[in-house]
C-alpha cells in the first residue's frame, strides 16, 4: 500500500482510503467482474473487502459451531464403539462360559460311563483338532497380509 488517508462519506461514515497494486491479471478479473454487475471496479472491491471482514466473525461462529457439533458426533460414535466391544467381550465370556461348562458335564458323564481310558481318547482327539484349526487360521492370516 502506497497510501492512505481519511475521508468522511455520504452517510457520514468515517472512511479510510488505501491505494494499492494488483497484479494485471487480477486487475483484469476485477474489471470484467465490475462491468458483469455494471458497478464500478472501487465499488466492487469494496464490497468484497467490507464483506470479508464483516462476515469474518460469522463465519468462525459456524465454523466453531460445526466444528463442535461434529466433535459431538464423533464422541457419541467412540462411546457406540465402546459399548459394542464392551458387549462384544460380554457375549465372548458368557459363551466361553457355557462351553466350558458343558465340556465339563460331558467329560464327567463320559467318565461315569466309559472310564478314564476313553476320556483320555476323546481328550488327545480334541487337542488334535485344536492344533489343526489353530494351524489352518495361522495359513490363512499369513495368506490375508
Amino acid at each position: 500500500m502506497s497510501a492512505e488517508r481519511q475521508e468522511t462519506d455520504s452517510s457520514g461514515a468515517d472512511k479510510k482510503s488505501f491505494n494499492i497494486r494488483v497484479p494485471q491479471a487480477i486487475a483484469l478479473r476485477i474489471e470484467e467482474q465490475a462491468l458483469s454487475l455494471a458497478t464500478a471496479p472501487t465499488t466492487l472491491i469494496q464490497s468484497i473487502i467490507v464483506r470479508h471482514f464483516e462476515n469474518e466473525g460469522r463465519f468462525s461462529e459456524i465454523e466453531s459451531a460445526t466444528q463442535t457439533a461434529m466433535l459431538m458426533k464423533l464422541e457419541a460414535i467412540r462411546q457406540l464403539c465402546d459399548l459394542i466391544e464392551e458387549t462384544e467381550s460380554k457375549r465372548y465370556g458368557q459363551m466361553l462360559f457355557e462351553t466350558v461348562k458343558t465340556r465339563s458335564a460331558v467329560l464327567h458323564s463320559i467318565d461315569q460311563t466309559l472310564g478314564a481310558a476313553a476320556i483320555d481318547s476323546i481328550m488327545d482327539a480334541c487337542e488334535e483338532a485344536a492344533r489343526q484349526y489353530i494351524a489352518q487360521l495361522s495359513t490363512e492370516t499369513e495368506e490375508g497380509r
